[in-house]
């Protein structure tokens, strides 16, 4: 009786040490796949539909709490928190849309920062012809040309000033520059965005040239972008 036991602990033993090995399989297949998919350490698309909007900076005060620096540049703050989806009037060209909202403080003017991505070339190009064919009518694009100092992060033997084709836009409800930024993590993946830095309401965009270099420097590097190439 005791031997029959035995057995049939041994046996049950066996069962679950072979059904946590295919659980353990099963898991590794998974870690697999997610890294043939993304690539080591490759931000994820949640990351990525805010990878152009500049963010506030964390530290800690004397007593160890967290402290929140919502101030982006010079007189510049964060409004809020950087929201999920497209805000008006701008469609949704992509499930992966995040903006975010800023303040002047001095002048009262309210920036706005619109982040679109995308994992396929061919979803960019439709979301391009729709995005344009939404801006002409509700207002005016034209192709423009900016040249930013370079990034404050820069390498040494960088540039010092960065040129940019841009998208111009100008209507009542806002006016602001459209990029687009292909692969600019890496040539490997298949990474797309087109962004937006604007102002609210009808602006003379030369008024707003400090506020709007200061938040696409604060962002992640435009080094390359072009623009809308519908609205050319």
């Amino acid at each position: 009786m005791i031997c029959m036991r035995f057995l049939q602990n041994e046996r049950t033993s066996r069962v679950a040490l072979v059904l946590l090995l295919i659980a353990v399989g099963a898991f590794g297949a998974l870690l697999l796949l997610d890294l043939l998919t993304i690539g080591p350490g490759h931000p994820p698309p949640g990351a990525l539909q805010k990878w152009y909007i500049p963010r506030p900076g964390y530290g800690y005060a004397e007593n160890g709490s967290v402290v929140v620096n919502r101030t982006i540049d010079r007189d510049v703050i964060l409004i809020g928190d950087v929201e999920e989806g497209c805000p008006p009037p701008f469609p949704d060209c992509s499930p992966y849309c995040s903006h975010a909202v800023y303040l002047d403080t001095g002048s009262g003017d309210r920036y706005l920062v619109v982040n679109w991505y995308f994992d396929d070339d061919a979803d960019l190009a439709r979301a391009e012809g729709n995005l344009c064919s939404d801006l002409r009518s509700s207002g005016n694009v034209a192709s423009a040309g900016l040249i930013l100092p370079g990034e404050p992060d820069r390498s040494p033997d960088a540039p010092i000033v960065s040129p940019i084709t841009v998208t111009k836009y100008e209507s009542e409800t806002s006016s602001g520059y459209f990029g687009v930024v292909e692969k600019p993590l890496s040539p490997e993946h298949d990474d797309y965005f087109i962004v937006y830095y604007g102002v609210y309401g009808p602006a003379v965009l030369p008024d707003h040239a400090a506020a709007l270099e200061g938040l696409m420097l604060r962002s992640s590097s435009l080094r390359g972008a072009r623009s809308l190439a519908s609205c050319t």
